[in-house]
């Protein structure tokens, strides 16, 4: 069974779990053991769970739980979550949908002897190391990727491989971890030890931190990082590299800042490779990672990561036909996501904030379609101004998440993740394409999009550690062509046209947050000293000119005189678009945007042509442009 929108298909299968390989695995295998574990009836979870709303009040009940126990036990509930949450993942999600099943019957029981029996004798066969915790995690790390499905292909390629379960039953479904799931059940293994192992989170990767009491719990040689979340000294491990090769397991329980050093070693005269460390690289963000050092911030991380696709995922706009998702397990991990909140899990954990926000624009609950004050993060106010009731702005509680978000990521995080301001982004721009009324949500969502990029030039580029950011660069300039600067042509007919827009000045603001977004990318260039994001190619298929070309010439030439005003502004203190005020960039910071510029000058003509020359590298030294050409990038 399933419901339809033009974008979205969400997926109810019926078919009952008891005719499902993975429950024959579960409970047939705990069953048929020759030493089951006992399981007291009194460690609050029923044998089986039947419905939603029983599964949400026991969810709820033991997160609850976690601040009146040990931090053993919190995360054998964790580990307990991990196994419940990785089998209605793999229920619901199958790719043939004559493998997807309802999740109820949940079989409670045998998931918590799946962790006692098969799990916990896992980790107790790990050497003792005199309570070394570097070694402990490698040895603990080793035995997960050997106890699990390992394939040759990358994690990043994986889906549904993000739990304790798929470690466990991967088997079933040929499935190895990903790279959270690794680093995921070797934090949870290393706390049920008696560790106090933190799962750490950058934007796009995952691995283990512990704080240290003295320097000389670790080598005195080797520096220690203060996190800009903690006064404390910590030490990482990297946990998430796949294999068994004897190669693969040196590498485990490594300080993270060996990974940097190794690739120098790779590639001596690969420049970049020098200029990048551990707390310049987007992909470990060291100094800015999250740190999930209690359990139910462990436990709001491994609801936050639950993937409700089917099909494997496609930025939106990139088919035409609508993608499948789990119906199921959105509303699971919107209620789920829902008890954290309200437990205080999650305040101060930006991915997990906008996952809420996500699912609440997938499926709306009552609570998500309510109307939220957010007044304090729409506009700058001093401690002592008082709030009067026309000064509120009002939103629905999903967009509140969503900002609540990058609040916290520029308070608690120094403003180093990217993700807060793409997913704003898109859903500005989904709500201002669906409702034509709403056509400066467009404007917002080009101005997020600018910040996102601008957090993106803070970062040392390095092919293999910006894969994924340049993935998403690359993505949102597809996004702002087809959904923004392009409409379906009227009464059906094939192709698109360019936008008319309703309000000059919101295509103006619009004209200024588009040069902004590629200011920031082009800076990022101008950083490193070379060429290489995709979009700034001129034979790419959303190039520079091809999407400016898209605003008529007199919109450009007044956006272009915008940014370079020095006339007065309105003093506002909004720090985002409404309806009722619009921003507008200014001061673009890249050499190849300086006034006047060859560039400037091509974007305000009838056609804009922008050619290698224009796009050419100025020379740091001298200011004039290298003669070095652009690598061409493949626009398919």
């Amino acid at each position: 069974m399933s419901n339809k929108t033009s974008r979205v298909t969400y997926d109810y299968p019926v078919a009952s779990p008891e005719s499902s390989p993975h429950w024959e695995r579960i409970v047939r295998s705990v069953a048929t053991a020759a030493t089951p574990t006992d399981i007291n009836e009194d460690d609050g979870h029923p044998s089986k769970i039947n419905s939603h709303e029983e599964l949400i009040a026991q969810f709820k009940r033991d997160v609850a739980s976690l601040s009146k126990t040990d931090r053993k036990d919190a995360y054998l509930k964790v580990a307990i979550w991990s196994c419940v949450i990785g089998y209605c993942e793999a229920l619901t999600t199958h790719k043939d949908s004559s493998r997807r099943y309802s999740i109820f019957p949940i079989p409670m029981a045998s998931l918590i002897r799946l962790v006692h029996d098969e799990f916990l004798p896992l980790i107790e066969t790990i050497p003792s190391h005199d309570n070394n915790h570097r070694q402990k995690v490698q040895s603990l790390s080793n035995a997960i990727w050997k106890r699990c499905q390992n394939k040759s292909s990358s994690m990043q390629d994986e889906l549904h491989a993000n739990s304790l379960y798929v470690c466990l039953c991967g088997d079933v479904d040929g499935k190895s971890l990903d790279c959270f799931g690794a680093a995921l059940s070797t934090v949870i293994g290393m706390n049920l030890l008696g560790y106090a192992s933190i799962l750490t989170l950058s934007e796009d990767h995952a691995y283990e931190s512990h704080f240290l009491e003295t320097q000389s719990e670790e080598n005195p040689s080797k520096p220690t990082t203060s996190c800009n979340n903690s006064n404390n000294d910590y030490a990482t491990c990297e946990v998430a590299i796949p294999g068994n090769t004897k190669a693969s397991q040196s590498k485990r329980g490594r300080e993270i800042s060996e990974t940097f050093i190794d690739l120098q070693k790779q590639s001596p005269r690969q420049q970049s490779r020098k200029n990048i460390t551990a707390e310049t690289s987007w992909l470990y963000m060291k100094d800015n990672a999250v740190l999930c050092d209690n359990a139910g911030m462990a436990l709001a991380a491994l609801v936050g990561n639950m993937n409700c696709d089917i099909d494997k995922q496609k930025p939106a706009g990139e088919s035409g036909k609508p993608q499948v998702v789990s119906g199921a397990l959105y509303t699971m991990k919107r209620d789920m996501l829902w008890v954290l909140y309200d437990a205080g899990c999650i305040d101060n954990f930006p991915f997990a904030l906008m996952e809420l926000g996500e699912c609440e624009e997938h499926l709306s609950s009552a609570r998500g379609l309510e109307w939220v004050d957010a007044s304090e993060m729409l506009r700058n106010k001093g401690k002592d101004d008082a709030t009067t009731k026309a000064d509120e702005t009002m939103v629905l509680q999903n967009e509140y998440f969503f900002l609540l978000a990058i609040s916290i990521s520029k308070k608690n995080y120094k403003d180093a993740q990217t993700y807060p301001y793409l997913y704003a982004a898109h859903y500005h721009r989904d709500a201002g394409r669906e409702d034509q009324s709403q056509e400066y949500r467009l404007v917002e969502s080009m101005r997020l999009y600018s910040e996102a990029s601008r957090v993106a030039s803070q970062y040392r580029y390095d092919a293999k550690d910006c894969l994924q950011l340049m993935k998403h660069m690359t993505t949102v300039a597809s996004l702002i062509a087809k959904d923004i600067l392009l409409l379906p042509k009227e009464a059906g007919g094939d192709g698109k046209v360019a936008r008319t827009w309703k309000s000059r000045e919101n295509a103006v603001a619009f004209a200024t947050w588009l040069i902004g977004f590629i200011d920031s990318l082009l800076l990022w260039e101008e950083n490193d000293e070379k060429q290489f994001v995709e979009i700034l190619g001129t034979h790419h298929k959303h190039s520079l000119g091809k999407g400016f070309q898209f605003l008529p010439e007199d919109i450009r030439v007044t956006a272009v005189d915008k940014i370079y005003s020095q006339e007065e502004e309105h003093q506002t203190r909004q720090t985002a678009i409404t309806e009722e005020e619009l921003i507008y960039f200014k001061h673009p910071r890249s050499k190849r945007l300086s006034k006047g510029g060859m560039l400037i000058q091509a974007l305000t003509k009838k056609k804009v042509v922008i050619n290698e020359m224009v796009m050419a590298m100025p020379c740091i030294s001298s200011g004039e442009r290298s003669t070095r050409q652009r690598k061409r990038f493949k626009t398919d």
